[in-house]
């Protein structure tokens, strides 16, 4: 081995991202119950957030009550397939849903989800907003506009 390499080696070493495993939960703020939706940090990993999005659902229409939801997706790619997959599983679970915060979106993961909503019904019906903070989003979830 090379000097070069070897140097390389010890100063170059390749950060491996690990997906995040946390699971969805339930945060009480501000007088208000928010149904985080951890979906961070998954990158393109397609069979990991369509189970994390799945059990979400489960977890939601589980319970027969009105859900404030955050999903947190700074760290994951929302490509067409994945948003699409996440409007779908919202659809299904609207009548449980009554406000929708996303965290952590980038630009094409908004345009690709504003994409995946097809028609104004299901713009208006699932009422959902894009923030930066997750702060801004629970106290957005918990106050009573919309």
């Amino acid at each position: 081995m090379g000097i070069r390499k070897w140097l390389g080696s010890i100063f170059f070493k390749h950060i491996k991202s690990v997906p995040d495993l946390r699971t969805s939960f339930s945060l009480y703020h501000n007088g208000g119950e928010v149904w985080i939706s951890c979906i961070d940090n998954l990158g393109k990993d397609m069979q990991l957030i369509k189970e994390k999005v799945k059990n979400n659902e489960d977890s939601m229409r589980s319970t027969n009550k009105q859900h404030r939801v955050l999903y947190h997706l700074d760290g994951t790619d929302v490509i067409y397939e994945i948003a699409e997959y996440i409007i779908e599983s919202l659809m299904r679970t609207k009548h449980n849903i009554s406000k929708i915060a996303i965290v952590g979106a980038t630009r094409s993961g908004k345009n690709n989800i504003n994409k995946s909503l097809s028609n104004e019904t299901a713009r208006r019906s699932l009422g959902i907003k894009y923030f930066s903070s997750m702060d801004q989003a629970k106290d957005w979830l918990v106050s009573e506009r919309y």
